[in-house]
């Protein structure tokens, strides 16, 4: 594609020439990655309507950046600044979309996703375009400021809509435009220059220093700068500051100088954090009902593992609803990015695992459930592993349904058989050596024989009373076998179950996805019942017994 280059701008107080052509070079890169991947197969997402959101995230971050969102609710909006189209929308976002604090495009929908994928397929349309950067005069609330936009080369540019983004946010993100000191890189942001820096927290959410440092320096609400300098040998000195306050330095080229200073401070502000306080964050997840409101603790010995889960963080939290009791997770920071975790049960201390904050939950998890099965029992529920056997079809349910009504005899209120005892019929066939037929005539049914004009879905359908019969059968009978239905039951029709096993006071669920789903009838158990059958027969349904595995 070809990009024409910037024509030369106005004067502008605010964006130098050079920062103009900087964007303009972005651009270039940015619309030749657009038009890279609207060609290649691999970047489409297996649709084929165009994911506009999702090509211009990949575009931009194959050009080393991430594209910037603002989402503003429609009512925030003065109603002469919304387009005539969309003037009817009344609780719906506006969203714009930049790039390098360039503004691309703006989207309006009902919902903010709508909204930002109405300003990105905008976006991308325009990038498909010769585009060239230009300096406009937007209007920010009630005043009018430069902005820099990306409008179609050699086209006389629209009117563009309201920015969305606060002015000075804005001014703080242009800062890379502004004309700074010799040798200053800063990251300031919106700060606090009242703030001490040793009261700076590190935060976790990036995978290099310099990341930790400019997220942290935003959590905190401090600056953080990087100063140059070119040292006699020709390598350079960069300075970190942290609140005008010089952290530390580094020495190579201007890039590798950087990283190093950015390293260097990391270690100094871990090594004060460690002989501060630790930060204490305590997460409650109460499961099932907790024992402190009856005043009663509830003794771990009679605690039973429930293992429906490979997670062992679902196994802890199963486990927890099955006992009634309530399962801490407590979080204590130690140096720098290694956060240590405790698993309590009704207050008791169970395991715990040191690592990043991310992981370690899981690895306590997996250490509290290994601990807990040397010393107590396991009751696994195999439902969702192998296949599903023994289940119930749409025919077996129609069939048993004719089964029953072909087993009914004439009862002895029905009036052909209360006229005919009148008549001195004792019973048996008719006819003179009694050789008539004794049960009454009924159709044999026979599913699968389709004719011309057959509506299947009305044949097929089950009716209410057809599953009625065998829920309550079941709920009558001693069996400890759960009803698994198939997965070929319509959504309605597995509502229906759900219903009917309520009202015989039974428990259903439904497994599975989509074409995969079925549906499992069972008896509401109590954990001491379960444990007894399960202690006496081993398995019960598709519930299985392990006890306690102690080395």
């Amino acid at each position: 594609v070809s990009v024409s280059p910037s024509t030369a701008p106005s004067a502008s107080e605010t964006f130098p020439p050079s920062a103009i052509m900087l964007k303009q070079s972005f651009m270039e890169k940015l619309s030749a990655a657009v038009w890279k991947n609207l060609t290649n197969p691999d970047a489409n997402t297996g649709t084929d309507k165009i994911n506009f959101t999702y090509l211009l995230t990949r575009s931009i971050q194959a050009c080393k950046t991430n594209p910037e969102y603002i989402y503003v609710p429609l009512k925030e909006i003065a109603p002469a600044d919304l387009p005539k189209s969309k003037k009817l929308l009344t609780d719906g976002f506006a969203c714009e979309v930049r790039c390098q604090n360039v503004y691309l495009a703006t989207g309006y929908a009902g919902s903010k996703n709508g909204s930002r994928d109405r300003a990105a397929e905008q976006a991308v349309k325009l990038l498909k375009k010769s585009v060239e950067v230009q300096v406009v005069q937007r209007k920010f609330k009630h005043t009018y400021h430069e902005d820099l936009v990306v409008c179609e080369a050699g086209v006389c540019h629209p009117d563009f809509p309201p920015a969305l983004k606060p002015h000075e946010e804005f001014i703080v993100a242009n800062r890379d435009c502004v004309p700074m000191q010799p040798g200053t890189d800063s990251s300031k942001g919106s700060t606090n220059a009242n703030k001490d820096w040793t009261s700076f927290v590190l935060t976790e959410n990036a995978s290099d220093a310099i990341g930790i440092l400019n997220n942290s320096a935003s959590y905190n609400k401090m600056s953080v700068e990087y100063k140059y300098e070119l040292m006699p040998n020709r390598s350079w000195r960069c300075q970190v500051y942290l609140q005008d306050h010089c952290l530390a330095e580094g020495f190579g080229t201007k890039k590798t100088s950087k990283h190093a200073a950015a390293e260097e401070a990391l270690k100094i502000l871990q090594k004060m954090q460690s002989n501060i306080a630790s930060l204490k964050v305590t997460q409650v997840q109460k499961v099932g009902c907790s024992s402190r409101g009856s005043g009663r603790k509830k003794d771990l010995k009679d605690l039973v593992i429930y293992e429906n889960s490979s997670n062992p963080v679902c196994t802890l939290n199963d486990t927890a609803q099955f006992n009634k009791m309530t399962v801490e997770y407590v979080f204590e920071r130690m140096t720098g990015m290694r956060w240590k975790c405790k698993v309590m049960l009704e207050d008791e201390f169970i395991a715990e695992a040191v690592g990043v904050k991310k992981s370690v939950k899981h690895e306590a998890a997996e250490e509290a459930v290994k601990i807990l099965k040397k010393t107590q029992p396991t009751v696994v529920n195999n439902l969702k592993k192998g296949t599903v056997e023994d289940v119930i079809s749409r025919n077996e349910i129609r069939g048993r349904s004719a089964e029953e009504a072909f087993k009914q005899k004439i009862k002895e209120d029905n009036i052909g058989n209360q006229i005919l005892r009148k008549m001195g019929w004792t019973g048996g066939g008719l006819g003179k050596d009694g050789e008539g037929i004794r049960e009454p005539i009924s159709v044999k049914e026979q599913f699968k024989r389709e004719g011309l004009g057959l509506d299947v879905e009305r044949v097929n359908r089950i009716a209410k009373r057809d599953i009625e019969e065998i829920i309550r059968n079941y709920a009558r009978s001693d069996s400890h076998i759960d009803l698994t239905f198939s997965r070929e039951l319509t959504m309605d029709e597995r509502k229906q179950i759900h219903q009917i096993a309520q009202k015989y006071g039974l428990k259903s669920k439904s497994h599975g996805q989509g074409h995969n789903r079925y549906l499992v009838v069972s008896r509401k158990r109590r954990k001491e019942d379960l444990l007894d059958q399960l202690k006496q027969e081993g398995q019960v349904g598709h519930y299985e017994l392990i006890m306690p595995q102690a080395n």
